[in-house]
């Protein structure tokens, strides 16, 4: 493709937050308008993207120049390829330009240089079959979330602002292959979803936003020292001192792992871990924040349950899917020994927030805290099947991911159309809606069953796979994982009952709950309305696609799973003539 659609794709939601601005507070008509103009123009750029993608699904190899401590790079190239990559200089320090040398296709650069190395940011974009189903599924979702957005929204024309902002924030984490590029967007994102946490919900929101942006912070503040040890460990065991990616994705096969630091107590001396463990935890303690796994997310549920359904619908259904996009784009491609020393410790923590996810989902009585702990629980099933290190288990996280975004966007809009409709989530005070609500109860029943992972809608695809996936690993990871489906079974099934079956029961004046008979019919039009039926129809539609024909989904998600998973596999060497030993660097051809 000729023309720099990432760029693109990236410039319409800042532009269209700049027009939003631009208009009268007033003008609340006009402001969704535009909103839902440039979330649905963005969602075009993102299927034209995806369909070029799909049409030519691999990329030529990409390869290393130069030598690193006396030995050829040439026969080095990347695992994971990237298509329609897009590269400007963006910041640059060193003697001399002539320094500089093309490395990889398309104008990446490798720098081999004695100290001082060279400082070289780059605007750096590109897409894998990973990130491509996660911009598409992006850019769904916060067109969903602007459908959604009422017109009586208290300070309209900023949350929209802020909204495409958010979008800005997402695509250019999803589309970076700068560490720098990728830390700026990572960081960039989190500010206006901090105002959207603080200025949109209920009495609990300012506890709430605190939270996480504490969080979210320290693990970031840990990210970006990894980011600079990342460019200064592997420059000094190579010579290649840069921050692009790919670039760094393949010069792993030089870097060194075996020398581990050590401390000495009463005259003994203990092995700690190597500089490539330590640099391995603080991006996966970014990252596990962000999904989060358990014990790093006790701000979620506050988030979760204080948030408006509008934000909820993008915030839940991709942002949190940013932490594992970075435990399979960076933790395994940089880190690949130590993804492998850490795979119980990841896969320990993965089982433990699918089953505290599920028991907690059962213990709760708001219906947005239920949603919320279910989600944990769905997202845990994504780690684990990222680290069984395995085509099986990561194909299914990846598909997983794009899942649990569909499903629990739809969960969070059908339960803020209970709220807005009842003033109340608490689900002792509501039942029988079926009644007055019977579209809400038809679409949120396939939403409750995709989430439990029922057979012949999306979720059993992913669930299925990570669990064959993990199965391959240890069958104990399995069994265990496999009683979070169960526990799914209990909390969703009690939620949707709950709520919809038995009397009508709804919230008396004393905040007593009142059991009503035969007044269905006089609640006036309480079920929903032709926005929210739009919202929700194409997500129902998606999960039964899926779950009926999953095929061409598995197998383009296996495309991108094998890049990663060899990414993570490949052996490391200590120096390049262990490398040339095994086959990495074999003259004139790849491993």
């Amino acid at each position: 493709m000729s023309w720099p659609i990432l760029t693109v794709t990236l410039l319409v939601p800042l532009v269209g937050a700049l027009l939003v601005l631009a208009l009268p507070a007033q003008r609340g008509r006009a402001i969704r308008l535009v909103l839902v103009g440039v979330t649905a123009l963005t969602l075009g750029l993102t299927c034209v993207l995806l369909v070029a993608y799909l049409a030519v699904p691999s990329a030529a190899a990409s390869r290393l120049t130069g030598s690193a401590n006396g030995q050829s790079l040439s026969g080095i190239h990347s695992p994971v390829t990237f298509q329609f990559q897009e590269q400007v200089s963006w910041v640059q320090s060193g003697p001399s330009l002539s320094h500089l040398h093309a490395a990889f296709n398309e104008g990446n650069s490798a720098f081999n240089q004695a100290s001082p190395p060279p400082i070289n940011f780059s605007y750096h974009l590109g897409v894998d079959g990973m990130s491509i189903w996660l911009l598409a599924l992006a850019a769904l979702l916060f067109l969903v979330a602007a459908v959604v957005l009422s017109k009586r929204q208290e300070r309209l024309r900023s949350f929209a602002a802020l909204m495409l902002l958010s979008e800005v924030g997402v695509i250019g984490v999803l589309t970076s292959l700068d560490l720098i590029l990728f830390y700026f967007f990572w960081e960039a994102a989190l500010i206006p979803l901090y105002f959207l946490m603080i200025g949109w919900g209920d009495e609990r929101r300012g506890r709430a936003a605190l939270k996480f942006i504490i969080y979210t912070v320290a693990g970031s503040l840990f990210m970006l020292l990894a980011i600079i040890g990342v460019y200064f460990v592997t420059g000094a065991q190579t010579g290649v001192y840069t921050f692009d990616v790919p670039t760094l994705i393949a010069a792993q096969a030089f870097v060194e792992t075996t020398h581990a630091t050590s401390f000495s107590l009463f005259g003994h001396s203990f092995a700690l871990l190597n500089p490539q463990d330590w640099l391995f935890l603080a991006f996966a303690l970014a990252f596990a924040i962000k999904v989060p796994l358990v014990p790093f997310h006790s701000w979620l549920p506050d988030a979760y349950s204080s948030g408006r359904t509008p934000f909820l619908v993008f915030f839940a259904g991709i942002v949190s899917k940013l932490g594992a996009f970075g435990f399979i784009r960076y933790n395994l491609t940089l880190f690949p020994q130590a993804s492998h020393t850490f795979q119980p410790l990841l896969m320990g923590l993965a089982t433990a927030s699918i089953l505290y996810g599920a028991l907690a989902a059962l213990a709760q009585s708001d219906i947005k805290r239920v949603v919320a702990y279910a989600s944990i629980s769905h997202l845990g099933f994504v780690v684990l099947g990222i680290f069984a290190l395995n085509v099986n288990g990561l194909n299914g996280a990846i598909i997983q991911m794009v899942n649990h975004g569909i499903v629990i966007a739809a969960l969070f809009i059908c339960v803020g159309v209970v709220e807005a409709r009842f003033g109340t989530r608490n689900l002792r005070e509501l039942g029988g809606l079926a009644k007055p609500m019977p579209v809400l109860a038809g679409l949120f029943l396939v939403a409750t069953l995709a989430g439990l992972g029922m057979p012949l809608l999306n979720s059993f695809v992913g669930e299925f796979l990570i669990l064959l996936g993990s199965f391959q690993v240890s069958p104990v990871w399995a069994v265990l994982a496999s009683l979070g489906v169960i526990l799914a079974c209990w909390y969703m099934l009690r939620l949707y009952q709950g709520l919809t079956q038995g009397d009508l029961r709804l919230p008396g004046p004393d905040g007593v709950p009142q059991v009503l008979q035969g007044v269905a019919g006089r609640l006036g039009r309480v079920d929903v309305g032709p926005v929210e039926v739009a919202a929700l129809v194409p997500l129902v539609a998606l999960m039964i696609l899926v779950g009926v024909f999953p095929a061409p989904v598995i197998h383009l998600g296996r495309f991108s799973a094998a890049q990663y998973v060899q990414a993570a596999n490949r052996p490391t060497a200590t120096n390049p003539a262990q490398a040339s030993a095994r086959g990495l660097t074999a003259p004139g051809g790849a491993p």
